[in-house]
């Protein structure tokens, strides 16, 4: 099965200078392996991030020495959040160990800011690992997963100079190099992972001020139910949920489209699973973010803590279904349709 990277949107502000294309894909293994994950120190055998990123022709030291840079670079990668009221800096890795007998590699993140890579509801860019890894050119890798954080609107625009720093292209190089080395490459490659292709230079006068990116827009999976939010709220935790056949009803008017159950194919059941999940993990972040705002209440209050595990259950289920959907029809053999049936009917519905 293809694995997801997902991550907060605040990481594609980070531009990952000196980075060669071995390194990113490792870090974006790391990445992956983190989704939804509410912890703090990971730990990897080599043959799985090997597996990963497609490195098992590489010799073992040369797969460490990988490491050895990757992580060394991290430590001098500074992540800039900046709010209204502050401005922080902050290293995101805090600890590294290979352990080379047992060929394990454990890293530590930042605990304060782990939300970056785990734990996900909003704000969060996801792309298919083999995708990243396919691309030879280190400028494609670094433009594809900008444009998967605007999959759904199908259009990037950056300032020439913020994209030249945010991709670490020389300053030596004129607009003709960085046509010829960074665009026109791009163009190759990125135009089979986005339709209708584009790269627009935005002039003021005889400089080019602007780029923007354009390709058709990936459908979301839960448009319908989204028209609707305003429909749907999520009742008081301190009064009685009650279901009378008019809430029913407007429920089921927000899917006027769907099939009977048992006429929906494979999926399109899944579809509208995640359809289901990406609503109910919206209304029960809107529920938790209440509740934390609440002076009255502790972090670990049993309401929280509830609240907060449903939605790790869901984001759990919601990433296995979209890995299962991200797949070609003549790929689900019998064993996974079993899989992805016991998923379906599995908790976190709730």
């Amino acid at each position: 099965m293809n694995e997801i990277v997902k991550y907060h949107n605040n990481f594609n502000s980070v531009a990952l200078k000196n980075f060669n294309g071995v390194e990113i894909d490792l870090l974006m293994a790391i990445c992956s392996k983190l989704k939804n994950e509410d912890i703090n120190e990971i730990k990897l055998e080599f043959s799985d991030l090997r597996r990963m990123v497609n490195s098992k022709h590489r010799g073992e030291l040369r797969f460490i020495q990988n490491l050895e840079q990757m992580y060394k670079k991290l430590l001098n990668l500074s992540i800039r959040i900046e709010t209204e009221d502050k401005i922080t800096n902050f290293i995101l890795f805090t600890k590294y160990e290979i352990l080379k007998k047992q060929k394990i590699i454990i890293i530590k993140i930042n605990e304060e800011f782990k939300f970056l890579l785990n734990k996900l509801i909003n704000n969060f860019t996801r792309f298919e690992l083999n995708e990243f890894i396919s691309l030879k050119s280190n400028y494609s890798k670094e433009i594809y997963r900008r444009l998967k954080q605007f999959k759904h609107t199908g259009i990037w625009k950056i300032k020439m100079n913020n994209f030249r720093e945010l991709l670490n292209i020389p300053e030596k190089y004129r607009m003709s190099e960085i046509d010829k080395k960074v665009l026109k490459i791009s163009m190759e490659e990125l135009n089979k992972y986005f339709n209708n292709f584009k790269i627009i230079k935005i002039k003021k006068g005889r400089k080019i001020e602007f780029l923007e990116f354009k390709f058709v827009p990936e459908k979301k999976y839960n448009e319908k139910i989204e028209s609707s939010d305003r429909e749907l709220s999520f009742p008081d935790e301190t009064k009685k949920i009650e279901t009378t056949p008019k809430k029913v009803l407007r429920v089921v008017e927000a899917f006027p489209e769907v099939k009977k159950e048992k006429n929906l194919t494979l999926k399109e059941r899944i579809e509208k699973e995640i359809g289901i999940l990406k609503n109910d993990i919206q209304r029960n972040t809107s529920l938790l973010i209440g509740l934390m705002e609440d002076p009255k209440r502790s972090l670990d209050n049993p309401v929280i803590m509830t609240v907060r595990k449903n939605l790790v259950e869901k984001n759990s289920k919601l990433t296995k279904l979209e890995e299962f959907y991200s797949l070609d029809d003549d790929k689900i053999d019998e064993n996974m349709k079993e899989k992805i049936e016991n998923l379906l009917k599995s908790g976190a519905e709730s």
